[in-house]
C-alpha cells in the first residue's frame, strides 16, 4: 500500500484553515441570496413560526444598528478582516428596527460588552460592536426559514423544534466568534494597544469556556444552515471537521 504525498504548498499561502473560513463565508452568502425571497415572504407574514415558540419573526428580522456615521475607521478595519458582507448584507436586507431587543439582540450585545469591557470610541470596538450586532440577525435570518430547512446528520426535513435560548446561545457564540476575527486583524496592525490586547484575550477566553457546550448547542439547533453558520465560526476543535473530512459543502442547496 503506497501512501499519498502531497505537493509541498506555495511560499508564502495561506494556512488551509484560512481557505476553509472563505469557503464557509462564502457558503453563508451563497444560502442568504438562495433564501432571500422565502425569507422575506416569511417576514412579511408576520406569523408564529411553527419551530421556535414565542419568537417575534419581526425581532428577528430587523436590521442591526448603524456604526457611528464618523466611525469609517470602524468599516475600513471590517473589510480588511474579510467581514464586509457580514456586516453590509444585514444593513441592506434587515427589516426596518422598532427599537425592540429579543433574546438574539440581548445575547450578542452581551457578548460584545464582556469582550470590550466599557472600551469605547476605538475603530477596533466599534467593529466588535457591529459584528456582534450583525450576528443575531445571520442567526435570526436561518432561524425564520429554519422550519423549512433538513437535519445536518439524516438531511431529513424539518427538524424538532427548539426553545428561543438556543438561538441566543448560537447569537452569543456567533458574537464571540466575529468579535475574535476583528480583534486579531486589529492586532496585527496595533501598536502594543493594551486595552486591544486585553480584549482580545477576553476574546479567547470566553471561546474556550464556550467549547465544552458546543456539541450540545448544535445538536439542539439541528437544523443544516443553522448548524453551519455556528460551527464555522466558531473557534473549536470541530470546526471544519465537515471540510477535512471531504464532504461537500451545500450540498443540499
Amino acid at each position: 500500500m503506497t501512501s499519498l504525498t502531497l505537493p509541498p504548498r506555495p511560499p508564502g499561502s495561506p494556512p488551509l484553515a484560512h481557505a476553509w473560513q472563505t469557503l464557509a463565508d462564502g457558503l453563508l452568502t451563497q444560502r442568504l441570496h438562495l433564501h432571500l425571497d422565502e425569507w422575506r415572504a416569511a417576514v412579511a407574514e408576520k406569523k408564529a413560526l411553527p419551530d421556535v415558540p414565542g419568537a417575534d419573526v419581526s425581532v428577528l428580522a430587523q436590521r442591526p444598528s448603524m456604526l457611528p456615521a464618523t466611525n469609517g475607521s470602524a468599516m475600513a478595519l471590517l473589510e480588511a478582516v474579510g467581514l464586509g458582507f457580514w456586516w453590509e448584507l444585514p444593513q441592506r436586507h434587515g427589516a426596518e428596527s422598532r427599537n425592540q431587543r429579543g433574546a438574539l439582540h440581548r445575547a450578542a450585545d452581551t457578548a460584545a460588552q464582556n469582550i470590550l469591557a466599557e472600551q469605547s470610541e476605538m475603530a477596533w470596538s466599534d467593529a466588535v460592536t457591529a459584528v456582534s450586532g450583525a450576528a443575531a440577525w445571520w442567526v435570526g435570518f436561518f432561524a425564520v426559514i429554519r422550519h423549512r430547512g433538513v437535519h445536518h446528520i439524516t438531511l431529513e426535513p424539518h427538524p424538532s423544534p427548539l426553545h428561543e435560548q438556543a438561538l441566543g446561545a448560537a447569537a452569543g457564540v456567533v458574537a464571540h466568534a466575529m468579535a475574535t476575527r476583528v480583534l486579531e486583524a486589529a492586532l496585527r496592525d496595533s501598536d502594543d494597544d493594551p486595552d486591544l490586547r486585553a480584549a482580545y484575550c477576553r476574546a479567547i477566553e470566553a471561546g474556550i469556556c464556550a467549547e465544552p457546550e458546543l456539541p450540545r448547542l448544535i445538536d439542539e439547533l439541528a437544523e443544516l444552515r443553522l448548524v453551519d453558520l455556528v460551527s464555522t465560526t466558531a473557534r473549536w476543535r470541530g470546526r471544519f471537521t465537515k471540510y477535512a473530512g471531504g464532504t461537500g459543502a451545500g450540498q443540499v442547496e
